[in-house]
């Protein structure tokens, strides 16, 4: 009786723990499917943590004499009259500042295109203050302002030594009142002047004003002044 009593609960034990194993088998497995979703969600948490935005304030100063446009990838952001300041804030993930600066108008109110046309500057390339002058890069800009004591109109050119923009129309003097008009921005280059010609859009003779002459500008606006004293 005890050897059958021995063989029956051997046999009870036996039973019990293929029983038991199965749930244990289960607990195991859904331990690790745990452990696997967080791993998976503790890489996607890490994945998404990228460089946090913040403000960043630049202070703007324009010297030049044009008024200019400050856009922030590619929004309008700011306008500025010459020589002014003004504060500007923008995104730390904004990639590029830009700005334009206004062209003069001819006789029938449209903008007569110069050298400068759109400067882009990386956002992250700004420490606070971003100065616009007549030096953009490595090239120096100037723009003029030009008085006619002559009692007949002229119309102003602008030479690179290959072309000429036709830039200003400039009035005769009337009286003791001289004729003036102003000019956009152009690049000083060895064979740069400012031409006064006889006739209308750029036509006849000319005196000029030599790039020698045009390099006499005030410092950071670029303008320089001129003067006709006797006609082309």
């Amino acid at each position: 009786m005890i050897t059958s009593v021995d063989v029956g609960v051997v046999r009870h034990s036996r039973v019990a723990g293929a029983g038991s194993g199965a749930p244990h088998h289960r607990v195991s497995q859904l331990l690790g499917l745990v452990a696997m979703v967080l791993m998976a969600a503790c890489e996607r948490a890490g994945g998404a943590s990228g460089p946090t935005e913040f403000p960043v304030a630049i202070v703007v100063s324009n010297s030049l004499i044009a008024p200019v446009t400050i856009s922030v990838d590619a929004v309008p952001s700011l306008g500025l009259q010459g020589g002014r300041s003004g504060g500007l804030t923008v995104s730390s993930m904004a990639k590029w500042v830009t700005w334009t600066s206004a062209k003069p108008m001819d006789a029938r109110g449209q903008p007569i295109p110069d050298d400068i046309g759109e400067v882009r500057i990386a956002v992250s390339g700004i420490t606070g203050l971003l100065e616009i002058s007549n030096v953009i890069g490595d090239q120096t800009y100037v723009t003029a302002q030009i008085f006619n004591q002559v009692k007949a109109p002229v119309s102003i050119g602008v030479s690179n030594g290959i072309s000429v923009s036709c830039a200003a129309e400039l009035p005769a003097a009337s009286g003791t009142v001289s004729g003036f008009t102003r000019i956009g921005y152009y690049k000083v280059l060895p064979a740069t002047e400012v031409r006064a010609y006889r006739g209308p859009a750029c036509s006849g003779p000319y005196l000029s004003w030599p790039s020698s002459e045009l390099k006499g500008f005030m410092a950071k606006s670029g303008l320089v002044s001129l003067s006709l004293t006797s006609a082309p």
